[in-house]
């Protein structure tokens, strides 16, 4: 499950409330008077000088400012009444057109629109939202005790302020690994959008394919957890399209080109308890989709019989709400007696049912936090069945003040020191953002001929590692086996030699061999881990006839440990949006993952438009 902290505001019903079904709703609160709203202030930004607030690099106090263009840059000016005038140069992609940094990259979408490199240098500006009236507004990330924060001010809210990364300079290493820009989807939906996140559906501006396509069965929950992405089973409505429209946004994501969509996952509400679940997810197979997953809470996988017939139908993964290891770790979170006991049910049935897990904490510093390290524990413990963990840095919603975000703020900074003090791993020399692992797609598809999604989210969404777990539960991390770096650059290059040539050669085969050859660092190495077992068990990631069933007694266990942040209205980039790999297929288009949940939040606006019945409680 995804979740985030939801406090109650007019878009937002507190957990355990219900919305009573005669209230009225404005008549105009549609998906389009939603994407109006977005674009209110759209002539106001657009044009510089832009009168604006900001934080003084001298006092630190929030004083009014000015953008301005200063021959090909792009100036900030402070007008402190303390420190007098200061003046600050800022990258910039709104205002400028910046040309690709990267060879081969493409330069437009399929659909047409320009793409911008992600800027990698501080202070930025950035096209956000208003948190208060999701507008588009114009703010700026900027360096402030080591830290990355993003500041921004709405015309008619004012002044805005949050932290975007504990730590300066793993934000600055992630910018930098980033392999090329993608063309997104040969045939969007929307084919004139020009102000994102409000031409969602998927439009023409985005530059990414789908990782992990999302399907909401339902918006029903067996649970009323006190954090929620979903506001699950708190809306006072059902939204729950029946089988035969279920397909229907299946096959929308089997349809993507040129690449279909190979990988889903269920998710809500809690899945599992939709009527046709079973159904669902075996027609998920039967369709195509090599990789199958649910997010649940695993009550209903506790249950061996339900768990066998899932894994018949076509189940390879539970993507498992796991909040900490033992009882209380859920008390605050979850407040459900007995669902530690739910969880160890549920990965004994996996393991006997062969399923894997990725677990999934939601992490709220002063909350959860203090259960990084047992979690990654866990996962060693269990690596038969545990094969990554995706730790989420909590997502606010509704009205926060700037005191209990500043208390309750995790970001992917945070996360990696706690995950290095929790296996011994650098946060600096062995963590990576996300999109680093792009070359092994594009040196897949060379060799193999057939195209392969790549991971080209923005560098900001996700950072973590991979370890090697040995037989006697020691970790490796994957950087000290394998020099990552060299190893990518050389996998980007050799593709790109096949790619140009159009076809695969002998010499080819004898340079990838080589090449791995080459970086392997049999000295850091586990004893066991042959240059050999290393490559298929770098098979067995992607390729399931490799990595499960006999084939995986030939493998190496991997732990994935990272996390993906997704954002919210205080922190939202819309560069980030456009390179979205987490995408819905719902009853109103295609969506990118931080504009359906977070953000924009379409996800409440269209559930009411479809939603077809009161609210029921789930035993």
């Amino acid at each position: 499950m995804i979740e985030r902290v939801v406090d109650t505001d007019e878009r937002h019903i507190a957990p355990g409330e219900s919305r009573g079904q005669g209230q009225a709703r404005p008549a105009d609160d549609g998906i389009e008077a939603h994407r109006r709203r977005m674009r209110r202030f759209e002539a106001h930004f657009a044009k510089l000088p832009l009168e604006t607030q900001a934080t003084c690099p001298s006092c630190r106090k929030v004083v009014a400012a000015v953008f301005d263009r200063c021959g090909e840059q792009i100036v900030l000016t402070f007008n402190c009444a303390d420190c007098g005038q200061r003046r600050q140069v800022h990258h910039d992609a709104i205002w400028t057109d910046l040309a690709g940094d990267f060879p081969g990259s493409a330069t437009h979408t399929f659909g047409g629109s320009r793409i911008h490199p992600p800027i990698r240098r501080l202070p930025r500006t950035v096209e956000t939202l208003c948190p208060q009236c999701a507008a588009v507004i114009v703010g700026r990330y900027f360096v402030e005790d080591g830290a990355v924060y993003i500041e921004k001010t709405c015309p008619e809210h004012g002044h805005f302020r949050d932290m975007v990364n504990s730590d300066a300079l793993l934000q600055a290493k992630a910018s930098w690994w980033t392999f090329g820009e993608q063309p997104g989807q040969a045939k969007p939906h929307v084919t004139d959008g020009k102000r994102c996140p409000s031409n969602c559906g998927l439009c023409n501006q985005h530059q990414s394919g789908s990782v992990l396509a999302q399907v909401d069965l339902t918006n029903r929950c067996n649970m009323r957890c006190p954090i929620c992405f979903a506001n699950a089973g708190s809306a006072g409505y059902v939204c729950e399209p029946t089988y035969e429209q279920h397909v229907t946004y299946l096959q929308v994501l089997r349809d993507f080109r040129p690449i279909p969509c190979t990988a889903i996952q269920f998710t809500g509400g809690e899945p599992t308890i939709h009527p046709d679940f079973l159904r669902i997810v075996a027609k998920a197979r039967s369709m195509g989709f090599s990789h199958i997953q649910i997010a649940t809470n695993g009550i209903r996988m506790a249950d061996y019989d339900f768990a066998r017939q899932a894994a018949e139908a076509g189940l390879h993964t539970l993507y498992l709400q796991f909040d900490g290891v033992g009882e209380e770790a859920y008390r605050q979170t979850r407040n459900y007696p007995g669902i530690w006991e739910k969880k160890l049910a549920t990965v004994e049935n996996c393991r006997r049912l062969g399923l894997k897990i990725c677990l999934v904490p939601t992490i709220v510093r002063g909350v959860t936090d203090d259960q990084v390290g047992p979690i990654f524990r866990f996962a060693v413990d269990n690596i038969d069945t545990v094969s990554a963990i995706s730790y989420q840095p909590v997502a606010f919603a509704g009205r926060i003040d700037y005191e209990q975000r500043s208390r309750q703020r995790y970001t992917l900074g945070h996360l990696a020191h706690d995950i290095a003090a929790a296996s011994g791993a650098s946060p600096l020399a062995d963590m990576f953002p996300l999109s680093i692992v792009s070359p092994l797609s594009e040196f897949l598809e060379a060799f193999s001929g057939s195209p392969k999604i790549r991971p080209t989210c923005h560098p900001d969404c996700a950072f973590g590692t991979y370890f090697f777990v040995s037989p006697d539960k020691k970790v490796y991390p994957f950087p000290r086996v394998l020099d990552v770096e060299g190893m990518f650059w050389d996998m980007s290059r050799l593709a790109a030699r096949i790619r140009d040539r159009g076809r695969v050669t002998w010499l080819d085969k004898l340079r990838a061999i080589r090449m791995f050859k080459r970086h392997f660092r049999a000295e850091s190495a586990p004893p066991d881990l042959t240059v050999k077992r290393f490559i298929r068990s770098l098979r067995g990631m992607v390729d399931k006839s490799v990595g499960r069933g006999q084939g995986e007694q030939l493998t190496y266990k991997t732990l994935l440990c990272a996390g993906m942040h997704f954002q919210d209205r205080y922190n939202f980039d819309v560069e980030r949006t456009k390179r979205c790999v987490i995408l819905y297929s719902t009853p109103d288009g295609i969506f990118p993952f931080c504009t359906w949940n977070c953000g924009p939040e379409y996800r409440a606006v269209s559930e009411r438009k479809f939603a077809a019945q009161p609210a029921v409680v789930v035993p």
